[in-house]
């Protein structure tokens, strides 16, 4: 008995040093990666560095995650340990841009449905659009074919909510609960299919971040994700 148990420790040994190697080996990668990127990133930002220039704001973006990402030990703690920049910013017109720029990203037929006052709230611009992006590719992924997605806004006096829902299939009810976890997806072999079960996580991480929530719910004919704000 001994000697087994000494032969399955020493098994379980070595499969921990494996794995810790190829943890190292992981992170040697990202960071040449993220290393490769930085240079070319930048180069981007001066030949799209006018502010009406459409490609710079996905460009900054993109800086932006690598600022986050690069150098750290894991994913979850980059995103954990993120600072955002939280500010008064006019929604009516942040979610308009959105919602027109979605099809550069391939994602058609988004519209939004404007309030008919102007709804101010407190969110870092970044943040909150990589937020936005998030859910947007999620419907994407899952909406009825030359359906809608739909972007609402509404407000009361102290909350400004943003409604985002697509035609589709539902959300599974013993996911429903965890899809905003770290590397929890529906998509079947989400790892291979590069599917990593990270959006939506960056986007429970970004609201909580500038003060706000997200939530999931399943719908008559699809899913809606209910985003709040502060509303300033």
């Amino acid at each position: 008995l001994a000697g087994a148990l000494h032969d399955l420790l020493q098994r379980v040994n070595e499969d921990v040093q494996r794995e810790q190697i190829r943890a190292e080996q992981e992170k040697d990668m990202l960071h040449a990666v993220g290393h490769e990127i930085v240079s070319p990133l930048q180069s981007l930002m001066v030949l799209h560095g006018q502010p009406n220039d459409p490609s710079a704001r996905y460009v900054q973006r993109m800086q932006q995650a690598v600022r986050v990402l690069y150098g750290s030990a894991s994913p979850s703690e980059a995103l954990q340990s993120t600072q955002v920049n939280v500010a008064a910013i006019n929604l009516n017109v942040f979610l308009k841009h959105v919602a027109d720029n979605a099809s550069a990203i391939d994602i058609p037929d988004v519209r939004f449905i404007a309030p008919e006052e102007t709804v101010h709230a407190s969110a870092d611009e970044y943040s909150l659009e990589d937020v936005i992006t998030h859910v947007l590719q999620n419907a994407q992924r899952y909406r009825a074919a030359t359906s809608e997605i739909t972007i609402a806004l509404s407000a009361t006096e102290a909350q400004a909510t943003i409604t985002i829902t697509n035609v589709g299939p539902a959300i599974n009810d013993a996911l429903i609960d965890k899809i905003f976890e770290y590397g929890v997806s529906e998509a079947g072999g989400a790892a291979s299919a590069g599917h990593r079960g990270q959006g939506l996580y960056v986007a429970k991480t970004y609201m909580a971040k500038m003060g706000g929530t997200i939530t999931a719910s399943n719908t008559a004919d699809g899913v809606s994700f209910v985003l709040t704000l502060v509303r300033v």
